[in-house]
């Protein structure tokens, strides 16, 4: 049986349809009816029929939206339209729907549609023929493949894609490097353009091997996911796709492969291990062919990391030697390369050496001072970056490193916090603020403010109201002082402020602390 589902705002529409159907052609079923476009698709993901008859206008969502929406799904589909809307129809046939119907509805144009539909239908090639001609589940697979359906298990319209005998599977995932330069140049200009030439570049590809299948699966941003079936060479194949592809449209591919599985219950899983392979591509730069397989060895064989030349790296920081820093940071990254290491492993390093660097800063009591001006080293690590990416940033870290401990050691030769410290012993009782303390030691606000903390522990601000309360503190021993008075002996000019920091401090008012000092003393 075939099935068709209604979709239309009319419901003498629908109505109308559900009955005259099956009576028309009893192989086909009514599996359901829709008002508007949203309801349709809704029904689509859970049906999945063979057939959707739509109306062009309707609410929420037309026919044309709907049209577009359902290209992902291997449906047929055909368009209601009024005489008035004629062009509307055919603009829809342009871009994917089977055919169009012109109300008011004719009983033989409907069977008409309903004979062609399953002829069409019934002509599907079978898994062994050039996946360019198969009907599209691509939002099938994407659903399956990506965890986005609540079910394990994948869309029965897709079991009979499987072979029945014992198979081979894996999974390539093809992205087009610099995909938004390519689209920015007047050849291209558009990113389903360059997709879709990739695509038929693959699928040709793939479908002169001899002794295997494929299938292409889905898009997903600047990536492409392919299916291949008892393929004996994928590295070979993803070779001559790349070559392929820069052969007829000049431009550059990058392939991950996954590892091999004889179960499709596993292919979200080894879907996952292609794209990890993929990651290569950022230590070793585009038209990359990186296989899951290799990274597998990894865990099997110890690939060491250089802790020599970590060693000497801070040697050379803790020195000053900027020169002898960038060679060895050089020399790390040849090191790293030359063992063949996986982009994963690649990170792994990358974050051990960095996270060395950043110790150093914390011993040195200068992390805030080197960071200050840098990007955060999270920020790097949340993305793939590329080699050149990290060694810019470490160039930018350990300069950055060498200059703030250079400054930190000239501040302590010229007793900067000390100064500090005794200008705010001497000027507390007066209306001073960080500047002024910065202009006092010759040094940039900022960079006081940074550097202060550091040696000290405590902010500017919070260091100076502490010496304050503790001036007052002893002041109000003194009962013939009162409160205001003491607030202005101390800085501040407004004694409910004075009052709100005390107790913020001490916990206590002013007066409960004085009245309990006095108390203490009786």
């Amino acid at each position: 049986m075939y099935k068709v589902l209604v979709v239309d705002d009319e419901p003498r529409v629908r109505r109308g349809l559900t009955s005259l159907i099956p009576k028309l052609d009893s192989d086909w079923i009514v599996i359901g009816e829709a008002k508007n476009g949203y309801d349709a698709l809704e029904a689509v993901k859970k049906e999945m029929p063979d057939l959707v008859i739509t109306d062009i206008r309707m609410p929420h969502m037309n026919g044309l939206d709907l049209l577009s929406h359902l290209k992902e799904y291997p449906v047929h589909v055909v368009i209601l339209s009024g005489y008035g809307y004629f062009e509307y129809a055919q603009t829809a046939v342009k871009y994917g729907a089977f055919d169009y119907l012109l109300k008011p509805l004719k009983p033989e144009d409907i069977e008409s549609v309903l004979r062609r539909v399953k002829q069409d239908r019934q002509s599907f090639p079978a898994v062994s023929q050039t996946s360019s001609s198969r009907p599209n589940y691509s939002k099938l697979w994407k659903d399956w493949l990506l965890g986005l359906q609540e079910e394990k298990e994948p869309p029965k319209l897709l079991s009979p894609l499987f072979p029945i005998d014992i198979s081979t599977f894996r999974i390539m995932v093809i992205e087009v490097d610099l995909i938004d330069e390519l689209i920015n140049e007047d050849q291209w200009g558009d990113r389903q353009l360059v997709l879709f030439a990739v695509r038929n570049i693959v699928q040709d590809v793939t479908g002169m091997r001899a002794n295997s299948d494929s299938h292409f699966l889905f898009v997903s941003g600047a990536q492409l996911f392919f299916l291949t079936i008892n393929e004996d060479d994928t590295r070979q194949l993803a070779k001559t796709s790349i070559e392929e592809v820069r052969r007829w449209l000049k431009i550059s591919i990058s392939i991950g492969i996954s590892d091999v599985t004889d179960s499709y219950l596993e292919l979200p899983g080894i879907l996952q291990h292609a794209r990890v392979a993929l990651q290569n591509k950022w230590l070793y730069g585009c038209g990359t062919i990186s296989d899951y397989d290799d990274l597998k060895m990894e865990d099997i064989i110890e690939v060491g990391y250089p802790n020599g030349l970590e060693m000497e790296l801070i040697k050379a920081i803790r020195g000053g030697q900027s020169d002898q820093s960038s060679l060895v940071l050089t020399e790390f990254i040849e090191t790293v390369k030359q063992r063949n290491v996986s982009f994963r492993l690649f990170r792994r390093f990358c974050l051990q050496l960095v996270s060395s660097v950043i110790r150093l800063t914390y011993e040195q009591k200068m992390y805030d001072l080197v960071i200050e001006n840098l990007a955060r080293p999270i920020d790097l690590f949340d993305k793939n970056f590329t080699l050149e990416e990290y060694v810019e940033f470490m160039e930018k870290l350990i300069e950055s490193c060498i200059l703030s401990m250079e400054w930190n050691k000239t501040q302590k030769q010229n007793r900067t916090i000390e100064k500090a410290l005794s200008f705010l012993q001497a000027n507390y009782s007066q209306d001073i603020s960080l500047e002024d303390a910065a202009r006092h030691v010759q040094m940039n606000p900022s960079y006081f403010s940074t550097y202060f903390k550091l040696e000290t522990g405590s902010s500017f601000v919070e260091s100076l109201t502490g010496l304050r309360m503790e001036k007052a503190k002893t002041l109000m021993m003194d009962s013939g002082l009162r409160l205001y008075e003491i607030a202005q002996m101390v800085g501040y000019q407004e004694v409910k402020y004075f009052s709100r920091l005390f107790k913020k401090k001490m916990g206590v008012t002013p007066v409960e602390y004085r009245q309990f000092f006095f108390r203490k003393e009786d």
